[in-house]
């Protein structure tokens, strides 16, 4: 008589302790049971009445698709993408990230009036049209999250010359000092590997994944703005929802 090598029905659909910690917690952040704080992985232990090796399974596809956040020395934190107005996917991250309490600086790199001839073709105009053009990378709580590059027309932005856009929104000052608010535009969204500039400003590793995003931002019906982006992406998950621009830019 053959024996019967077909698994039990029970155990063919028995799941891992571990991932049924990771769901139950999953629908718990998604009803915002934890707004007012992440429980660190001692108490989810004892919580569960598991072991702490457990917890830390269940937590990590939390950490890798961003519901929450964990720096050393730190507890969890969750990072809310559900929340504001936003315009796109780099607007719906770092409202996110605001979201979670963590606090959003950038470090400008460059701020001038330039030529760059394929944003300007991006943009519609001459090669030699002179550009603002503003480079930063972008921190939360003091880790580098991602770098931009904007290139806006001169002759309208130029008033941008003069903001430290270390702790202020360019979108903000685009509108308090030019008279400005981009309505529209498009995005397009790439995964690609940490080239030299992400490993020297964003400390990447060595083939770590990089959101690239390319923003067309629109202002009456034409092009006005060009933003190439690079998100770290092994930490971060990008959600988007459209809508007016926010100002956290």
């Amino acid at each position: 008589m053959t024996a019967n090598t077909q698994p039990e029905p029970e155990a063919a659909l028995r799941v891992p302790l571990w991932k049924n910690i990771s769901l139950d917690l999953g629908e718990r952040l998604a009803n915002g049971e934890f707004a007012g704080g992440f429980p660190g992985e001692l108490v989810l232990a004892k919580r569960y009445g598991v072991s702490r090796g457990t917890v830390r399974s269940a937590l990590r596809p939390l950490r890798e698709n961003g519901a929450v956040t964990a720096e050393r020395g730190r507890n969890q934190r969750v990072v809310d993408s559900g929340r504001g107005s936003i315009f796109g996917p780099l607007d719906s991250l770092f409202a996110s990230v605001q979201a979670a309490g963590m606090t959003q600086r950038s470090t400008v790199l460059t701020q001038v009036i330039t030529t760059d001839a394929r944003a300007a073709a991006l943009l519609g105009l001459g090669a030699e049209t002179p550009l603002f053009h503003l480079a930063r990378v972008r921190l939360a709580d003091g880790e580098p999250l991602g770098r931009d590059e904007v290139w806006l027309p001169g002759k309208l932005a130029g008033p941008l010359l003069r903001v430290d856009f270390a702790n202020t929104a360019l979108y903000k000052e685009l509108r308090d000092r030019c008279g400005i608010a981009l309505d529209g535009g498009h995005e397009e969204v790439q995964a690609k590997i940490a080239d030299e500039l992400d490993i020297e400003y964003l400390g990447c590793e060595v083939g770590e994944p990089i959101l690239a995003i390319l923003r067309i931002g629109m202002f009456k019906g034409g092009p006005l703005e060009v933003r190439r982006s690079r998100i770290r992406g092994r930490r971060y998950a990008v959600t988007t929802r459209f809508g007016p621009i926010a100002e956290d830019d």
